[in-house]
C-alpha cells in the first residue's frame, strides 16, 4: 500500500466508526407530528358525538391508562371501551375537549397535549345532568405503523356545576 494511502485508509475507517444508524437519521419533522396529532383530536372529538366506543378506543395503543379523576385507572383498550360504553349510553352525556398546547420530543418518538375539557354526565343518584370542566395531559407515541396513539391519559376536574348543562 502506498504510503498515501495509509492515512486516506485511517481516515476513512475513523469515519465508519463514527457513524452509527442514529447518526444517519433524517431530522425529524415535529411540525408534521403536530399536525397529525391535531387531526387526530378532530376526529376523537367527532367519535365524542358518534357514541361509538370502539372508536374511541381506537385512539389509544393497545396498554394505554386513562386516569380519570376519582376513578382507578383503566388500563387497555378493552378497559378503555368498557368504561366509555358505560358514559356514552347515558342520555345527557357530553364530552369534548380542546387541546392549547402540543409539544414533540426532538427525537420525535414521544408527544404530549395540553388542554381543556368539558363533560356532561348523569348524577348517579338523582339522574340528573353534572357538568364537569376541566383540563388534560395526554401522552401520545407512534406505533410501529407510524400512527399516533395516546398511551397515557390524565384529567384534572375544575369545580362541578351541577344542574342542567347541556355538555360542551
Amino acid at each position: 500500500m502506498p504510503a498515501r494511502a495509509v492515512p486516506l485508509a485511517c481516515l476513512g475507517a475513523l469515519l465508519l466508526v463514527g457513524c452509527d444508524a442514529a447518526s444517519l437519521k433524517r431530522p425529524v419533522d415535529t411540525a408534521k407530528i403536530v399536525d397529525a396529532i391535531k387531526t387526530d383530536e378532530v376526529h376523537w372529538n367527532a367519535d365524542w358525538k358518534s357514541g361509538d366506543a370502539a372508536r374511541l378506543a381506537a385512539h389509544f395503543a393497545p396498554d394505554a391508562v386513562v386516569m380519570p379523576a376519582g376513578a382507578s385507572p383503566l388500563v387497555g383498550t378493552a378497559a378503555i371501551q368498557a368504561a366509555t360504553s358505560q358514559l356514552i349510553g347515558q342520555p345527557s352525556f357530553r364530552f369534548a375537549f380542546t387541546s392549547d398546547r402540543v409539544d414533540v420530543a426532538a427525537s420525535g418518538d414521544l408527544a404530549a397535549t395540553h388542554g381543556s375539557y368539558r363533560m356532561t354526565t348523569e348524577d348517579p343518584k338523582t339522574g340528573a345532568p353534572v357538568t364537569e370542566a376541566g383540563s388534560y395531559v395526554t401522552v401520545y407515541k407512534p406505533g410501529a405503523n407510524g400512527v399516533w396513539k395516546a398511551v397515557w391519559d390524565i384529567t384534572a376536574p375544575g369545580a362541578m356545576a351541577a344542574g342542567g348543562g347541556s355538555g360542551p
